[in-house]
């Protein structure tokens, strides 16, 4: 899906890049709804407190907001063909973000990870490496 929205932002009406972001959030969340009527029907029961409110804070201004708004800069500026690849920071950014908030203990596992993904994203990345085939 990630493909198809990265393939088709170029295509798309031109329109303030938050009005976008919510639009494609708001849909987002009605997709949820369901599953939200599951859970609650189920028993499930959402805790308001300090820590709930600030996580819902920093996740609709970060992740949801700001790096999309950020992807799609980049998509117009470079292109989704060479934006694409820059979208598997997100479990680098997530697992560091877990070691420095959440104590999470670095492991070796963590760096062949992040060197992995680095270099995907540079070889991925580099000017004219998508598309080229050796010469019949």
């Amino acid at each position: 899906m990630f493909g198809l929205y990265s393939a088709l932002m170029p295509k798309r009406p031109k329109i303030n890049p938050l009005s976008l972001i919510a639009f494609t959030t708001g849909f987002g969340a009605l997709m949820l709804l369901p599953l939200v009527w599951w859970e609650v029907s189920a028993g499930s029961t959402l805790i308001v407190d300090t820590l709930t409110v600030a996580t819902v804070i920093f996740v609709v201004i970060f992740p949801s907001t700001l790096a999309y708004i950020f992807f799609n800069r980049g998509i117009e500026l470079i292109g989704p063909n060479r934006a694409a690849p820059f979208f598997h920071l997100v479990p680098v950014f997530g697992s560091v973000m877990a070691i420095l908030l959440l104590g999470e203990k670095p492991e070796l596992f963590h760096l062949v990870g992040y060197v992995l993904v680095l270099a995907g994203i540079f070889t991925a990345s580099r000017r004219g490496s998508a598309g080229k085939h050796p010469a019949s």
